[in-house]
């Protein structure tokens, strides 16, 4: 939504009841200052309900043994007053990426300010609205722009700080099925429609389309590359089989002369050589899903880091696998042909001159 969403809560209802629609969590997104005693960073912060799908996602993130109900329910705190005599106090609690704790010096328990832009008049003028959060996690994400300018807290204490009401910015919806989001995406612009203009659906294929299009470049060109691979490898069946025609040069002309056909002939060439592809295909898809099985259950580390995952995710697609396989063993069949005709096409008299 374009502004600040006042009545969400039957807007909620009419987006769960759009088939496919697993959850519906509600946030807000603002821009704030986070700074504590040594320096300060400008940051987004997301308000989260607890229980929804947001803060469930986000505890998967969190480092160590760190709970994300510690958000919700932080434990008391204890801080110096302005005499310098300890006092105990309950403050909110916020979860910072790991990026922007390095760079802060925060740590599980550090007591940060947040300033908002939105300002309050006193007697002293203007100044900027501010409230005291202590850091209850941090998370890795994998990506550093997101750790270093994300932060989460409560949605109550979100809309209670940057004087929302009962506001939010928007929904997080979960969909059963993610290749159907596209869909299920416009079926809610379409329940949404009773509601007046301003609202929009953006499914995660719109919110990262150039990355997503890169990727889907990418496997087309690993597919090219790899049946050109296959293409290279079926060079190896012709000089087999042009050798094998080579040395067999008396018995195909015997052949010949017992009244073999030409088309059986070029048969007997053309079925080696499936068999060939068809055994060599066969080896590899098996080592390929061997592989893969391999890579599923140890896992390939990655660097630490610098991606959301700890191991290289696999999926064996059975489309893609087969489709590889299937190609290659075309790849075969046509390698055959020359041979098989140089075969076929052997004069039986110039042979028989010669041996």
């Amino acid at each position: 939504y374009g502004g600040e969403i006042k009545d969400w809560r039957a807007i909620e209802s009419t987006i769960r009841s759009v088939p496919g629609v697993e959850s519906v969590a509600p946030f807000t997104y603002q821009q704030a200052l986070l700074r504590n005693d040594r320096t300060s960073s400008g940051v987004l912060i997301r308000g989260i309900q607890q229980g929804s799908a947001s803060a469930d996602q986000l505890s998967e993130y969190l480092d160590g043994n760190q709970r994300i109900e510690k958000l919700f329910n932080p434990e008391p705190l204890e801080l110096k007053d302005s005499n310098g005599d300890p006092q105990t106090v309950t403050l909110p609690g916020i979860v910072v990426g790991k990026e922007l704790a390095r760079s802060m010096g925060l740590l599980v328990g550090s007591p940060v300010s947040l300033l908002s832009p939105q300002v309050s008049s006193t007697p002293f003028g203007l100044v900027p609205r501010f409230k005291r959060f202590v850091v209850t996690a941090t998370y890795s994400s994998g990506l550093v722009e997101y750790e270093s300018g994300l932060a989460y807290i409560t949605l109550e204490d979100a809309q209670r700080f940057f004087r929302l009401e009962d506001a939010i910015s928007g929904f997080e919806i979960r969909v059963d099925h993610i290749e159907l989001s596209p869909k299920i995406a416009s079926a809610i612009m379409d329940a949404l429609g009773g509601f007046g203009s301003g609202f929009y659906a953006q499914d995660w294929t719109e919110q990262n389309k150039p990355l997503w299009e890169a990727i889907h470049l990418e496997k087309r060109v690993y597919f090219l590359v790899l049946q050109l691979i296959i293409v290279m490898a079926s060079f190896s069946i012709i000089s087999s089989l042009i050798m094998i025609v080579l040395e067999k040069r008396k018995d195909i002309a015997i052949l010949k002369t017992m009244g073999a056909s030409t088309r059986s002939i070029a048969n007997i060439f053309m079925l080696q050589g499936m068999v060939i592809g068809l055994c060599g295909t066969l080896s590899g898809l098996l080592l390929g899903y061997a592989g893969c099985v391999a890579l599923e259950h140890y896992g390939f580390p990655l660097p630490e880091g610098a991606f959301p995952m700890k191991t290289l995710p696999v999926r064996i697609d059975l489309f893609s696998f087969f489709l590889v396989g299937l190609v290659a063993f075309v790849i075969c069949c046509i390698a055959t042909l020359y041979p098989a005709i140089r075969a076929s096409r052997l004069d039986p008299c110039e042979v028989m001159r010669y041996e």
